[in-house]
């Protein structure tokens, strides 16, 4: 068992994974976004982070970047805010320059050839965000013709780098893996989370009544280490839900924007929430017009109106597994484009309810924790008082993959002699 585990390469974890999307530096932020909306399984897209000038022949640097990534461009700033539009004008490579200085969106490149284990320990490096690997020549051809940018986005077309094509394989795809030669790492994965030192105590958490803005640098920590921002009780701290970067995937960045300038932490994840399967109440959509008149952000309250009558960069192609977002009831809907269904990903992340949070407690095991977290498809699991609710802290993918490699470590040398 050990010896075949062993013997696993990158590859191996590959097939029939679809190619990932990647942008030139110059694309427009409003183009990535109608690029995110094709991206299928993963909600991410690459963006090439080296001028080719200086980019060595053997390596190519790509950042990742999500919809929770600008989001927290157009937030994470004062000027964004007074003028949303200019800053989703603006080329992608703002974002990625964002991501960088964070500490986050790097993605390694790697040999199909690699062994799983070396894959492992490149995963665990600062900042590492998922593994590139280059498709084989047949899948290259299968996939030419999809994950095209909108046509009708003169901004995006192009606007493809077309240099690699490679595949995404993320920290939770590794942990998915080993789960299914869990027998192996026997008594390992028996023992609590708690003994194993896995319980991280420096959780991204706000009350429920803090400011939405205040959501958003614990937000951009939260996709630098995949987990996501805990929204707790006022007075005893109990787990009310979260704000998930991988939720805000299926979100309009304007009108979520918008929620976020104007609204408390709890009522911005409440707006989430509903437009992820219907409109928001009126009574909250006009709570937010006025928060933002009375802010000044006019600029933010206009591009939150016009967001679901401006289609046309946001058009998917007819190739798109979301065709059903453009049915006539969803046209109709006030807030446009931020009513789409909700679906899950075939790779790291769901699309779920902000308060469908997923808990554990200290004395759970690693093994029902992992099974926890892979049911979910998230790559966290947040930790509760067993008698209070309370927040106590969150265990990482990262963490658990630190853990499994350890306990491979001896097998891999006896092997290498």
């Amino acid at each position: 068992m050990a010896a075949t585990l062993l013997s696993h390469v990158v590859s191996d974890l590959c097939i029939g994974r679809p190619r990932v999307l990647t942008l030139l530096p110059s694309t427009t932020i409003t183009a990535a976004l109608a690029a995110l909306r094709t991206a299928g399984a993963d909600p991410f897209v690459f963006v090439d982070a080296e001028p080719t000038a200086s980019r060595a022949k053997t390596t190519t640097v790509y950042v990742k970047v999500s919809v929770a990534d600008i989001l927290c461009y157009v937030c994470g700033d004062a000027g964004n805010l007074r003028d949303p539009a200019a800053a989703l004008g603006r080329p992608v490579a703002v974002v990625v320059a964002a991501a960088v200085a964070a500490g986050h969106g790097v993605t390694h490149r790697v040999d199909p050839q690699t062994r799983l284990l070396d894959a492992i320990d490149v995963l665990l490096t600062d900042g590492c965000q998922g593994l590139l690997v280059p498709l084989p020549a047949r899948a290259r051809k299968r996939h030419h013709q999809h994950h095209q940018v909108p046509s009708s986005d003169a901004a995006g077309a192009g606007a493809l780098a077309t240099a690699d094509c490679c595949c995404v394989l993320t920290r939770e795809d590794i942990v998915r893996h080993l789960f299914g030669s869990i027998s192996h790492f026997s008594p390992v994965a028996a023992l609590t989370v708690a003994s194993l030192g896995l319980v991280r105590r420096d959780v991204h958490a706000v009350h429920v009544d803090d400011d939405g803005l205040d959501v958003i640098p614990l937000l951009r920590r939260a996709v630098s280490d995949g987990t996501a921002v805990a929204v707790v009780a006022d007075d005893d701290s109990a787990l009310i839900g979260e704000i998930c970067p991988g939720v805000l995937a299926s979100c309009d960045v304007a009108t979520v924007s918008a929620a976020f300038a104007a609204l408390s932490a709890g009522d911005a994840m409440a707006y989430i929430d509903c437009s992820l399967s219907h409109s928001p109440p009126e009574f909250l959509v006009r709570a937010i017009r006025a928060q933002l008149a009375g802010k000044g952000l006019d600029a933010m309250a206009g591009l939150m109106e016009c967001a679901g009558k401006d289609a046309a960069s946001l058009t998917l192609t007819p190739s798109s597994s979301l065709s059903s977002t453009s049915s006539s009831d969803e046209d109709s809907s006030p807030l446009g484009r931020a009513r789409r269904p909700r679906r899950m990903s075939s790779g790291s992340f769901g699309w779920r309810s902000t308060e469908d949070v997923v808990a554990c407690h200290s004395g759970s095991s690693l093994v029902a924790v992992m099974a926890q977290a892979l049911a979910h498809r998230v790559g966290y699991i947040w930790v509760a008082d067993e008698t209070s609710g309370a927040l106590v802290g969150v265990v990482r993918f990262a963490d658990v993959l630190a853990v499994l490699r350890e306990h491979l470590r001896p097998q891999s040398q006896v092997l290498c002699r």
